[in-house]
This record gives C-alpha cells, sequence and structure tokens, in this order.
C-alpha cells in the first residue's frame, strides 16, 4: 500500500485551498459575467451588499434561525435513521433481499414529488419541511454505511466469535471503527442534501424560512436579495462540507 511522504502530505492541503479560491474565482468572474447579460442576475457586489443589508432585518434573521434549526434537525435525524438502517442491511443477508430494492428505488426517485403526500399528514409548515430534510439526509448515509459494512472482512466476525467477544465490543471495536470512512463520507453528503430539502419545501407551503424569502424576492423583482440569499446557502454548504471533506480525508 502506498503512502504519501511527509513532504506531499504537508502538500496537500494549500493546493486544496488554492484550488478552492481559483474555482471561488472562476464562479465570481461566471456571475459577474451573468449579471451584465440579464438585469434578473445583479453583480456579486450588488448581492452581497443586499445580504450584508438583510442581516440588519429581524424578520430576515427570524427565517434564518427556522430553516438553520429544520436543517440542523432533518440531518441529524436523517443520519441517525440511515446510519441504523445501513447497519441493518449491511448485517443481515435476508434484510437486503427484502428492501434493497425499495432502497434503490426510492433513492432514485426526485424526493419533491413525495411532498404533496406528506402535506396531509403533517401539514404546512415546520413539520412538512423537515420531513422532507430527513428523506434527502437519509440515503447517502444509509447507502455508505451499508456498503462500508458489507465490506468488513469476514474474517473479523469470526475473530470476534472466537474470542467470546460481546455484541457491545463487536460493535465498538470492529463495526464502528471499519465503518467510520464511508459513514463520514455520508454524512459530508447528508449535510448540504439537508438543507436542500428544506429550502425546496419552503418554496411551496411555509410561511417562514430562507426558502420563502428567495421566491418571495423573485416575486417582488427584488433580485439582489433574492442572490444574496442564494449565496449565504452556497457558502454555509460550501465551507461545511469542505471542513467535513478535510476530516474525511485526514481519516482516510
Amino acid at each position: 500500500m502506498t503512502t504519501l511522504s511527509p513532504a506531499r502530505r504537508a502538500s496537500a492541503p494549500p493546493a486544496v485551498a488554492i484550488g478552492s479560491v481559483l474555482v471561488l474565482l472562476a464562479a465570481a468572474v461566471l456571475w459577474w459575467l451573468l449579471s451584465r447579460l440579464t438585469f434578473a442576475i445583479p453583480t456579486p457586489a450588488a448581492s452581497v451588499r443586499a445580504l450584508v443589508h438583510s442581516f440588519g432585518d429581524p424578520d430576515y434573521l427570524d427565517d434564518l434561525r427556522v430553516t438553520g434549526i429544520a436543517a440542523l434537525s432533518a440531518f441529524a435525524i436523517g443520519t441517525i435513521v440511515g446510519g441504523l438502517i445501513g447497519i441493518g442491511l449491511g448485517l443481515s443477508r435476508r434484510a437486503r433481499t427484502f428492501f434493497e430494492p425499495m432502497v434503490i428505488g426510492l433513492n432514485g426517485l426526485p424526493k419533491i414529488v413525495l411532498y404533496p403526500m406528506l402535506l396531509p399528514v403533517f401539514h404546512l409548515g415546520y413539520g412538512s419541511k423537515m420531513v422532507m430534510g430527513v428523506l434527502f439526509a437519509l440515503f447517502p448515509v444509509l447507502i455508505n454505511v451499508e456498503a462500508g459494512v458489507r465490506e468488513i472482512p469476514p474474517i473479523y466476525g469470526k475473530l470476534a466469535r472466537s474470542l467470546q467477544a460481546s455484541r457491545r465490543q463487536y460493535a465498538t471495536m470492529i463495526l464502528l471503527p471499519a465503518i467510520r470512512r464511508p459513514l463520514l463520507t455520508g454524512v459530508r453528503l447528508a449535510v448540504s442534501l439537508a438543507m436542500v430539502g428544506v429550502v425546496l419545501s419552503e418554496f411551496f407551503a411555509t410561511d417562514k424560512g430562507l426558502g420563502r424569502v428567495v421566491l418571495s424576492a423573485y416575486s417582488a423583482g427584488e433580485y439582489a436579495t433574492m442572490m444574496g440569499t442564494i449565496l449565504l446557502l452556497l457558502i454555509v454548504s460550501f465551507v461545511v462540507s469542505f471542513a467535513l471533506w478535510e476530516v474525511e480525508r485526514r481519516v482516510r
């Protein structure tokens, strides 16, 4: 197995940082060019000014709080439920036979089409958008954890049984350490997808949240506020995803 030399490991983070900055610069230039072609897209500077101004609005901060709480709740629930189901499917061949086709089918289904079915059960507002966020966050964790469990060498289980290890010892000393990398990958994907699910549901049926802010700003022609809010969502998603990717890279 090849390993990176200390010099190459030290140079990796600066290289990643430089690449990220270049991507952001390219995106900003493309954004500026598009703003010159249509009035519906404000310049990056105008969007940033609108975002800074929005932070002085108590209603905007309330919308930000509502979306943040719903996204964090959806992420936590989706990660826990997805991880437990993934472990169960990974350990049980019989469960995979019955439920894996359903998981594959639901994962490929656009989750937003399920939203009208959720409304009669969870009604408008916080409940329905949190459930939508859970649906978006659940499957990346589930699929990655299941794959990680299935890749554990069978000899580990035989060794645990020969040593008469308890289920708790097997879980804490073999199972969880063995799936830490796929679990981190699923968590990294689930963070952004939970926010996507919550914000998308806020477009359709809610009176609070950043999704409502984006839709209201578009309807009122306040394109700088719309783009500023979208920029905020992108920044939060990028920073969190990059931080988790860095943790995942160190674990690898």
